[in-house]
């Protein structure tokens, strides 16, 4: 019986040990996603005073020009299913804040990208317009890594990112941005 303390033992300063070890680098965790976070929205901000696009339909986007207090870069490609999904939620959140919320589309598609923009434009009746970005520069300057993605910009501060499939028309983003419009 002497002998089965000092394992009892030993293993109760284990799980301890285990125990701490995990609490002292979860919380380590949460910081660095805060501080992420927040260099990735200072990146958005900064990048999206530099924005000077011209769309598939001749329309120049800059930041001095966008009218609407609400602005969505979204990240898309053609061959994406869930970039495709998202179409009707954008049509229907620009809809519902007509002249309040402007998308622009930043199309990833790497052949004939004007052809496929087009394409998705009159098979989704898209109400808005894309920028073709065949080599990706516009999304790495975004530090976009993987599509679908979405920045939301309030007067040009970031108030949504998502970098996966999104509900632009889920109740809780349409109170935020019912919240920023005053509405």
């Amino acid at each position: 019986m002497k002998k089965i303390y000092p394992s009892i033992a030993i293993v109760i300063v284990f799980g301890v040990l285990m125990v701490l070890q995990m609490v002292i680098h979860g919380q380590k965790l949460t910081a660095n996603k805060i501080e992420d976070s927040v260099e990735r929205y200072s990146v958005f901000e900064n990048e999206l005073t530099k924005l000077k696009l011209k769309t598939t339909k001749g329309s120049e986007v800059t930041i001095k020009e966008l009218k609407s207090p609400i602005v969505v870069l979204n990240f898309w490609a053609s061959w994406c299913t869930p970039c495709v999904k998202e179409f009707g939620s954008l049509n229907k959140l620009i809809e519902k804040f007509p002249g309040k919320v402007q998308v622009v589309g930043i199309n990833n598609d790497d052949e004939n990208p004007k052809k496929k923009i087009k394409k998705m434009e009159s098979e989704y009746s898209l109400k808005f317009e894309s920028v073709a970005d065949p080599e990706g520069k516009v999304a790495s300057s975004f530090n976009i890594k993987k599509i679908p993605a979405a920045v939301v910009f309030h007067n040009g501060k970031i108030i949504h990112f998502s970098n996966e499939e999104f509900d632009f028309m889920s109740d809780e983003f349409v109170a935020k941005i019912q919240s920023k419009l005053k509405i």
